[in-house]
């Protein structure tokens, strides 16, 4: 007498499972992790830009003086006359706009921003300041105009003896 086949020996209604289907089922798992890996990490965007200078904490309390309501324009300020000045700005803590490059522009200084941080950003706002290195040293008595580039505006300041 013969064994039957294997779902008949599995029992009316049942379906016996067999390492092929487990494996094929392994497999497609391992393919969606793989799949939603390649996604989220092309969701992150392109390489984060290199920002130039250093976070700057002596821009903070007591080093910038406020009149009224607060003042949350950009700002310049020299850290070393002559040398080196900060950059504040203010936006989201988690993705501030840092400064990513600087050039002479007749005598001037144009010092491009951008947004860094990734794609989800805090709902704060607060200052973030970066000091940067001229590049050439300036006579400490010299104004120097700095202009701000941003993604969607300028913004022209001045370092003042």
């Amino acid at each position: 007498m013969g064994r039957g086949t294997e779902a008949e020996r599995a029992g009316p209604g049942r379906r016996r499972s067999s390492r092929r289907s487990a494996t094929s089922r392994i497999a497609a798992a391992a393919g969606v992790v793989v799949v939603c890996g390649v996604l989220l990490t092309g969701c992150t965007g392109a390489e984060e830009p290199v920002v130039i200078g250093d976070v700057y904490t002596g821009a903070g309390a007591g080093e910038l003086s406020v009149d009224g309501p607060g003042d949350t324009s950009p700002a310049v300020g020299w850290v070393e006359p002559g040398e080196s000045f900060f950059v504040t700005t203010y936006g989201s803590s988690s993705c501030p706009a840092a400064p990513t490059g600087i050039a002479e522009d007749g005598g001037d200084l144009v010092v491009e921003m951008t947004m860094i941080g990734g794609e989800v950003c805090t709902a704060d706002y607060g200052p973030t300041s970066y000091a940067l290195d001229l590049p050439e040293p300036r006579d400490p008595a010299e104004t120097v105009g700095v202009t701000l580039q941003f993604d969607d505006d300028d913004v022209s300041l001045a370092l003042t003896p």
